[in-house]
């Protein structure tokens, strides 16, 4: 009898070790992978915004700046900073709304003067903390509702993700929103199966977490709503009393959106005011969306909906302000296989799913949709992971702000621990597919670690991998300012130290970055702390360029490099071109960033002769024109600049879809002189 049991329980503890061992190893590879990330990859275009926010949020409870993302992880990540002593931004804590334009320079000046790293590194290591969260939440729930080997394989998605490595340990909302909402939703799928009280309360702080992550977590709230109770009427006990059920499951969701309700305004402590030194400062919703969106969209209904919830002060002004800008930028110029459109497009986020997913998820996750169909017994869990994921897709097809996957990253979640079902559920009916699993997992990892550290430029083999990803997007999809690093590194190699940038980020930040002069990018018209050197309409030698700023979105002014052949190409993001070439557009347009320089030290006459100079080099680009009225306008010659600003509307009518942006500034520009 002992001889008999003693290879089995050899057996069972032989799989208990080799299980063990893989969720270890898988879960140091996927906290060794954000490491690296953070620490190999410079500062994305938002996070030095959300940085210096946190930090004010510390200082002084200033939500003020930056309401645009609620305050869970600006505030985690900044953590480290009331323990040193920094400097701190040059405007007064609490006493403004800090508008948006300014709060990217503020950002990026404050990791300049504090040491970008020493500042960006910490706080996106304890960013990444999430991410572990993350991590965790779907090898328990895998566990919990398909079995240790569901754990295990999910565990091997998630930890070689490239889209989840990319954004899994930056200063951004986005993890935020896809830890909460997956934790929301799994806390909520043990209360229905043993409601009790620690549970209920589980479920009420995972959801009041969600909604301090970011604002489209209100997509979730009537989704969880919905399944509470349609679990109720599927898998309600057969003698129980429906109409009971139901009311009780209606006051329990009550009770549960009343405690994270309370949880939200506690992070903003407890304040309706977003300053705490200047109360009622704040423009309304539609003068926030007049300043910072189209103004169209003031007539929108989503836009008379928050107004009324203003006037209600229902939420913390600061939380308003933010649902104001998601009207605002709902509406912006989008880029897909090289074709501009004024507007998102529905498509888009099904093709950034399949884009930017890596080979392995998209290969398995069909098999766990289909499980849902053959295996009864587990329906209920698939639709716990199901129904949240399609119904924020499906919600996202509808957004007209289309610049990145991460607007749809907390659908990763759900669908990995899906496709992690649907793969041994697959393996238990043939297990000849145990090894096609592990093929593709192996395969799976090994491409995302020789990706490193490009996974925020990452496309999958199907879309001719990363150094293709700017032939489908040209957007945070590709380049959000996080390859400075590899580009000093390129020009170290090369000993290139006479060069051109032209580049897309935090302008502070890629000036502290690396050593090019710089020509103007989409940004051109933010004023810079320094005044830029002169560009020559004529330029010889090495200019490196980012793929936002090439054509289409980067207009006419760099033609002449896309006739040329690069000679490299730095982390799927930034080419290289060497030789002569004509470029008296972007000429034209550094002229206007230095009037901007210029004005903004009230230096109006020299400002306005630089910005003519401007005109003489592209007279026909409607930016320029913009560009000398908005200075004009500074300087007090408002039937001047009455008269660009119609220029410009005239000539970006030539090219609609081009200069969109600038036709709709300068229409702005003439209904603010109007209104005066």
């Amino acid at each position: 009898m002992t001889s008999d049991r003693n290879p089995t329980a050899g057996q069972f503890n032989a799989k208990r070790l080799v299980f063990a061992v893989l969720t270890a190893l898988l879960f140091c590879a996927f906290s060794y992978q954000l490491w690296f990330h953070a620490v190999r990859t410079s500062a994305t275009f938002d996070e030095p915004a959300h940085t210096v926010a946190g930090y004010q949020h510390w200082r002084c409870g200033d939500f003020g700046i930056n309401p645009e993302h609620p305050p869970l992880v600006k505030l985690l990540a900044t953590v480290p900073f009331n323990f040193r002593t920094m400097a701190g931004p040059q405007t007064d804590c609490g006493t403004r709304l800090v508008p948006k334009s300014e709060m990217f320079g503020l950002g990026g000046n404050f990791l300049v003067e504090n040491n970008i790293d020493s500042v960006l590194i910490p706080a996106r290591l304890l960013a990444a903390l999430l991410s572990l969260a993350l991590a965790a939440l779907i090898f328990f729930a895998a566990r919990e509702m398909f079995g240790s080997w569901a754990a295990v394989t999910a565990l091997a998605i998630l930890a070689f993700e490239p889209t989840l490595i990319a954004h899994g340990a930056l200063v951004t909302t986005d993890m935020g929103l896809s830890v909460t909402a997956f934790g929301t939703f799994y806390a909520l799928y043990r209360y229905v199966k043993v409601p009790n009280w620690r549970r209920f309360v589980i479920v009420a702080v995972a959801m009041g977490l969600m909604l301090a992550a970011k604002h489209s977590a209100v997509i979730f709230v009537p989704v969880l709503f919905v399944l509470f109770i349609v679990d109720a009427l599927i898998y309600r006990e057969p003698l129980a009393n429906l109409s009971k059920l139901i009311l009780r499951r209606v006051g329990t969701f009550a009770g549960a959106f009343l405690i994270a309700f309370v949880i939200l305004w506690a992070f903003y402590g407890f304040r309706y005011t977003a300053t705490p030194n200047l109360p009622g400062n704040m423009p309304s919703v539609g003068e926030y969306i007049m300043a910072n969106g189209r103004p169209e969209m003031v007539e929108s209904s989503a836009a008379k909906i928050v107004t009324a919830v203003s006037h209600a002060r229902i939420f913390p002004e600061s939380y308003i302000l933010g649902l104001a800008d998601i009207i605002a930028s709902n509406s912006r110029n989008v880029w897909i296989f090289g074709e501009r459109y004024v507007t998102g497009q529905w498509y888009y986020f099904p093709l950034a799913f399949a884009v930017k997913t890596s080979i392995a998820l998209l290969f398995l996750l069909p098999f766990g949709l289909l499980m849902a169909f053959f295996a009864r017994e587990r329906r209920r869990e698939l639709l716990f992971l199901l129904a949240p994921a399609l119904a924020f897709f499906a919600v996202s097809l509808t957004s007209k702000m289309n610049i990145g996957v991460r607007h749809i990253l907390p659908v990763y979640a759900f669908f990995i621990v899906a496709a992690a079902a649907g793969a041994v559920w697959m393996c238990t009916k043939a297990r000849a597919f145990q090894y096609v699993v592990v093929a593709l997992l192996l395969f799976h990892a090994v491409t995302t670690v020789m990706n490193a550290p490009n996974h925020i430029a990452f496309a999958n083999l199907f879309f001719g991998g990363t150094d293709s990803s700017y032939l489908v997007f040209r957007d945070s999809n590709v380049d959000w300012g996080q390859n400075y690093k590899l580009v000093n590194e390129y020009l170290a190699g090369e000993g290139i130290t006479d060069c051109w940038f032209a580049g897309f980020g935090n302008p502070e930040v890629m000036r502290a970055s690396q050593p090019c002069r710089f020509l103007p990018d989409s940004a051109f018209q933010r004023s810079p702390s320094t005044m830029p050197d002169s560009v020559p309409p004529v330029i010889d030698g090495t200019v490196l360029i980012s793929v936002s700023n090439l054509p289409p979105r980067g207009g006419p002014e760099y033609l002449a490099l896309v006739e040329a052949k690069p000679t490299a190409q730095i982390g799927g993001t930034i080419f290289v071109y060497n030789g002569r070439f004509e470029m008296p557009v972007a000429a034209a347009l550094n002229r206007i960033v230095r009037a901007n320089f210029l004005a903004s030290k009230k230096q109006f006459d020299e400002a306005i002769a630089e910005a003519h100079t401007g005109v003489e080099l592209a007279p026909n680009d409607p930016r320029v024109h913009l560009g000398i009225g908005l200075i004009l306008t500074q300087a007090g010659r408002k039937d001047d600049a009455r008269r660009e600003f119609e220029t410009a509307i005239e000539l970006a009518r030539s090219e609609p879809t081009l200069f969109r942006n600038a036709e709709v500034r300068a229409k702005q520009e003439l209904r603010n002189l109007d209104s005066e």
